[in-house]
Parts: C-alpha cells; sequence; structure tokens
C-alpha cells in the first residue's frame, strides 16, 4: 500500500472527468463559492485519514523546531495541520481549473527566467528540478510564455493519455510527459535525447517515485533530520554536462502565484569516479533551497507521509551523502537513468 493518503495521491494523479468537473464549478459558481467548497473537503479527509494528519504534524514541528520558530510562531497544533490539509485543497484546486483553460485567470510574478533565457539562445537543453511544493503545474506555463519545450519525467504508464489531454487543452502546448519505466533503459535514452535537441527535462526531485524498491538515493540534511532523494536527476546532469536548475512556484495570495527559477549547476561533465560524490552534493544544495522555502510558505510543502522514516536508525551515519541502494519506507522506482544508462563506454 502507498505511504501516501489517497487524496494526496488522487489529486497528484488526476482525473479527465475531475477536471471537467471543477473547471465546469469554478465557470459556473465563480471563485469564492468554489473556495469556500474547499474546507469541508479538506476537513472530511483531515478527520479520515489520521496518517496524513499525523504526517502533517511531524513535518510542521520538524520545522518548527529547526527554524527556531521563525517558520511558525509557536508549537503547531491539529489546527495548524488542518490548515495544511486545506492549503492543499487549494492548491490542488487552482492546478485543475488551470489544467481546464483557466491559466490566464492567475497573476504570476517571475524571477530567474533569464537563466532559461540564456538557455534558449545557446541551444542547451537543463534539467528542471522542481518538488510538491507549492504549484507543480509552473513548468507548463512557464514553457509556453517563453517558447521553450519542456519533458515532464513522470512514474506513470498514461503519459500518452496525458500528452493527449494537454494536445486538447492547448494544441501548441510544449510540455511532454516521459514514462519513467523502472524496467527499462527508454527512460534514460529518452532523456538524453531531449538534452540533447536542447529542451528542458523537468523532475520532481523531493522524493522517490512510488511503487517500486531498490531506488538509488541519497540521504541529505533536510530540515536538521536525514532525507531521502533520488540520484537519479543529479547524476544524469554530472554524466552529460547539463545545467541543473530549480523551479519553485507558491501561492501568495488568491489566485496569485510567485515562481522562482534559480541556477543550481552550469552545467559540467564529471568523471565517472566522482559521479555519486558531486551529485550527492548537488542534492545536499537542492535541499538548501527546498529549506529556504518551507520556512518563508511553511504550509506549501506537501509531502503527507512519514517523509523521513527509514533513514535515521540508530548507530547510523545519517548525513553521509553516499548513494544508497536498497528501499526506505517510501518506496522508491529503480530507475534505471542513470550513468551507466546514458553512456555507452568511457
Amino acid at each position: 500500500m502507498s505511504d501516501r493518503p489517497a487524496w494526496s495521491s488522487a489529486a497528484e494523479v488526476g482525473s479527465m472527468t475531475a477536471l471537467r468537473l471543477m473547471a465546469a464549478i469554478y465557470r459556473l459558481a465563480g471563485r469564492r463559492l468554489s473556495a469556500l467548497l474547499l474546507y469541508p473537503i479538506a476537513a472530511y479527509f483531515f478527520v479520515t485519514v489520521p496518517r496524513a494528519r499525523r504526517a502533517s504534524l511531524q513535518y510542521l514541528r520538524t520545522l518548527h523546531a529547526w527554524s527556531n520558530g521563525t517558520a511558525l510562531a509557536r508549537p503547531p497544533r491539529p489546527i495548524d495541520a488542518f490548515r495544511h490539509f486545506h492549503v492543499f485543497a487549494v492548491s490542488a484546486f487552482d492546478r485543475m481549473v488551470a489544467w481546464g483553460g483557466g491559466f490566464d485567470r492567475f497573476a504570476f510574478t517571475h524571477t530567474g527566467s533569464e537563466h532559461l533565457f540564456r538557455l534558449a539562445r545557446e541551444g542547451r537543453g537543463g534539467i528542471l528540478l522542481g518538488a510538491h511544493l507549492g504549484s507543480y503545474d509552473m513548468p507548463r506555463l512557464l514553457a509556453s510564455e517563453y517558447g521553450l519545450i519542456l519533458n515532464v519525467v513522470m512514474f506513470t504508464a498514461h503519459a500518452e493519455r496525458v500528452n493527449a489531454f494537454f494536445e486538447r487543452l492547448d494544441p501548441g502546448s510544449r510540455v511532454r510527459v516521459l514514462q519513467l519505466d523502472p524496467n527499462s533503459v527508454h527512460s534514460a535514452l529518452a532523456v538524453r535525447a531531449c538534452l540533447a535537441r536542447g529542451e528542458l527535462v523537468a523532475f520532481l526531485a523531493d522524493r522517490p517515485p512510488p511503487g517500486a524498491a531498490g531506488a538509488r538515493t541519497v540521504d541529505v540534511d533536510f530540515l536538521g533530520r536525514a532525507a531521502r532523494l533520488p540520484l537519479s536527476p543529479f547524476l544524469v546532469a554530472c554524466t552529460l554536462g547539463t545545467p541543473v536548475l530549480t523551479s519553485i512556484c507558491v501561492r501568495t495570495g488568491d489566485g496569485t502565484y510567485a515562481a522562482a527559477v534559480e541556477l543550481l549547476s552550469p552545467g559540467e561533465v564529471v568523471p565517472r569516479r566522482e559521479r555519486a560524490v558531486r551529485a550527492a552534493a548537488l542534492a545536499h544544495q537542492y535541499a538548501r533551497v527546498l529549506e529556504q522555502t518551507c520556512v518563508r510558505y511553511p504550509y506549501q510543502w506537501f509531502n503527507f507521509y512519514d517523509y523521513w522514516a527509514g533513514t535515521e536508525e540508530k548507530g547510523r551515519e545519517p548525513l553521509s551523502g553516499r548513494p544508497l541502494g536498497g528501499r526506505g519506507s517510501c518506496g522508491a522506482a529503480r530507475s534505471t537513468i542513470d550513468s551507466d544508462s546514458l553512456t555507452d563506454s568511457e
């Protein structure tokens, strides 16, 4: 069984029917009335999914302690977990409205766009690292506004259906979904081909994909505790010499969002013997970006499961940065997107 609650997974994956229904409610009832309906929805899952409720409080309390009260003024209580649920519901609702053709109803501010412009001018591809933080769909808007081609790596067996959906919503869409197949090298080859064509490839890198054991992961310090991140996106960058950027978009008000793109690495080919260490260092840098954003927007990090489970066993050195094999409690797909898959020989 997945470590993430069903309501979180459903909101992330979505369905054509749900998207059309939410868009229709928004058009007929308006934003204010639609937003009111999100309170009972959040309350229902807050009451009926205790694992998610406990995970929310665990995260908020960890953040409060680590930030010495900077992120949250007082120790979190259950009402703060409910607020966390509600903020997620608002984010999911906005995503569905946007998917239904309502991107123009939101206001966005941008910083760091010059990095994307430079890559486009140079004809270079880049790895764009997102997270389950704020709005996950900002890369689509970035791609359409800047004329960039974006390929989103997803652990889904329905990549063709998702691509067809985007085509129906926007025939000029430059977003494509790449299926992460844990049992095939095709994913790695597809990523390499996209980067070689000067396109962007996006990963949600704040947790390994769910559903299979044996991921290549790395432990990093996140909010003062050891957390497990996928190593593959960082190994790809080190193998191909691809620039790495973070892309975070957070909600700053009703219908308003702020997007920030930061350059994590300008891109350099790393010798094979040094790749694991360099990839782990990039993962640590990425974790710092997540921490800074969580402090500023504590209720917009959406991982409703025991995020730190399995990474703090007694007697273990949690912050070594060494690559790990094996299964953590969050589950992980055995990704073949690594240096061995991307290079024939050296």
